[in-house]
């Protein structure tokens, strides 16, 4: 009834992992970034220039 499911080529099975892994993370950031608010985006990119010191 339940069979072993047996990679006889083990190691190409990471590869792909990784690859999941990595589109999950890239769609995710694409998906927030498409969501973004336009007032959230103009902070963000204004992040870098502002200065804390004065």
């Amino acid at each position: 009834m339940f069979q072993r499911v047996e990679y006889t080529e083990w190691h190409t099975l990471f590869p792909k992992i990784g690859f999941a892994l990595f589109a999950l993370a890239f769609i995710a950031v694409v998906w927030r970034i498409l969501r973004a608010s336009r007032s959230e985006m103009d902070r963000a990119s204004a992040m870098p220039l502002e200065d804390e010191n004065d």
